[in-house]
């Protein structure tokens, strides 16, 4: 009989969270009190840092942990046993606070999310909340007035937003996955810069019920983990119709490939439209992950990624941005001290579109659908950097509007265009920075990704996180540790 696992074991602290590591040492004896305990030893170590904005009480967390034991040991399915996780702040849990990382709009749910009752009834733990910049406005991370969290790779540099706290408690070990929301790039530009793999599905198919809405019409819940195959396993148990959602579809029928094509074609945009910001080490470490895809069996096809673009600069420079006024309004127009200020400029740009600015805003989308779907029947996927670039802290102090757009230039137009989408890790630069390169497909062809994300960390090397160096030897040597 494997005996329990003793928590002053060194390998204990630096067991990798990943789903198939932290699933063996369940079945080695770990169980999930333990685990809880490492988890809140784990955020402790990381307490002055800003990523949490709400941790559950013990006691709370143990009777979790109890009832995920209970309900294992009478038989349940609970494809997600014992796994950790946290939601964004902006998220709601009843009888948990949700602030979007505003103490003057922050109140106690009475609901809970569509997204974290699947969960749960899949057996993760909840752990708490996670920070991020205010009302879900803004790609930098450092947006939130109460205390900001800092890029785990460098402290300098910005974490990337606007979940940034639900990246860095994954890429840090603290929990095993983590949701986020997306509107403009918020469950993928942390991904990327946190080394971690950031999975935003089309609009529609999770369930936005229970969340503070930026954009209802395409907002959606991104799953963060440290593998894509970790990241999938989330959205098997979160995806599907929920009538709560006025938003939410019947999923259609897919026939993914379970292996990556010998051959395939990838969309890459024409030079004039590739831009680093004069970044050069962003622009060699893509011009490396261009080569990895060619490497993988992938051919490099130009595309028009104008229409791309064009659709993009409606998230924050049209009437869209009337529907975040919608949420946050009230909170945004008066003189509040804690309210950021770019996030109020950014709120209050609402108030200068009339009803007829919205349906050309409408209007202009799908003629930009139309011509983005053109291109997209020239190949079988897109391959862009996540972000063309990092910033330190200072410079997005200094230039907060501009820096900040820069971070969304390639996905700023996958929701309102629908598409699906996965970042993943593209290795370190030279600097030891990360990078992130994305994958994006047609409307629900959600999990036709997974092969060309999987082959390609592969080929990266598959390094799990900021600290992954570390917890690779750990997984290999828990089993024998527990027998």
């Amino acid at each position: 009989m494997n005996k329990p696992l003793d928590l002053s074991l060194p390998e204990l602290q630096t067991l990798s969270f990943d789903f198939p590591t932290l699933s063996a040492a369940y079945r080695d004896g770990l169980s999930p009190l333990a685990l809880v305990e490492e988890v809140q030893r784990r955020i402790r170590e990381h307490r002055d840092q800003y990523i949490w904005t709400h941790v559950i009480p013990q006691e709370q967390l143990v009777e979790q942990a109890r009832r995920v034991e209970q309900a294992a040991a009478q038989g349940a399915s609970l494809p997600l046993f014992g796994l950790p996780f946290g939601v964004k702040d902006n998220v709601d849990v009843a009888g948990l606070p949700t602030g979007a990382a505003c103490a003057s709009f922050t109140h106690t749910a009475t609901r809970t999310a569509h997204v974290v009752e699947r969960l749960q009834a899949a057996g993760a733990i909840l752990i708490g909340k996670q920070n991020m910049d205010q009302f879900a406005t803004g790609l930098v991370g450092i947006r939130s007035p109460q205390g900001y969290c800092r890029n785990p790779f460098n402290s300098d540099y910005v974490p990337g937003g606007s979940s940034s706290g639900s990246a860095v408690a994954v890429s840090t070990g603290q929990v095993s996955f983590s949701i986020g929301s997306d509107t403009g790039g918020s469950g993928r530009v942390p991904a990327a810069l946190n080394n971690i793999v950031g999975l935003k599905p089309t609009p529609g198919r999770v369930s936005s019920y229970g969340f503070l809405y930026c954009n209802r019409s395409f907002d959606v819940p991104p799953v963060f983990a440290l593998t894509s195959e970790d990241a999938y396993a989330v959205l098997d148990q979160i995806e599907g119709y929920d009538a709560r959602d006025i938003y939410s579809v019947n999923i259609p029928r897919e026939e993914p490939p379970t292996r990556l094509p010998k051959h395939f074609r990838f969309g890459l945009p024409a030079e004039k439209h590739l831009n680093f910001f004069g970044d050069q080490l962003a622009e060699a470490q893509f011009e490396t992950s261009v080569r990895r895809l060619i490497d993988l069996g992938g051919e490099a096809v130009k595309i028009d990624f104008e229409p791309f673009a064009e659709a993009g600069k409606l998230v924050f420079n049209s009437a869209f941005i009337a529907e975040r006024w919608l949420t946050y309004g009230a909170t945004a127009e008066p003189a509040d001290p804690h309210v950021h200020p770019a996030v109020r400029l950014a709120i209050l740009a609402a108030k200068r579109y009339s009803a007829a600015d919205a349906f050309d805003a409408v209007y202009a989308l799908e003629a930009h659908k139309r011509k983005a779907a053109q291109e997209l029947d020239k190949v079988d996927i897109l391959a862009l950097p996540t972000a063309g670039t990092i910033y330190r802290i200072k410079d997005v102090e200094a230039d907060p509007v501009a820096l900040n757009a820069n971070l969304g230039y390639y996905t700023y137009f996958a929701n309102p265009l629908r598409l699906a989408a996965i970042s993943v890790p593209a290795g370190l630069r030279s600097d030891g920075l990360p990078f992130g390169l994305c994958l994006l497909a047609r409307s629900f062809e959600d999990k036709r990704l997974l092969p060309y994300a999987q082959a390609f960390h592969d080929a990266v090397g598959g390094k799990l996180g900021a600290t992954g160096h570390a917890y690779h030897g750990a997984a290999q040597t828990i089993s024998g540790v527990l027998a």
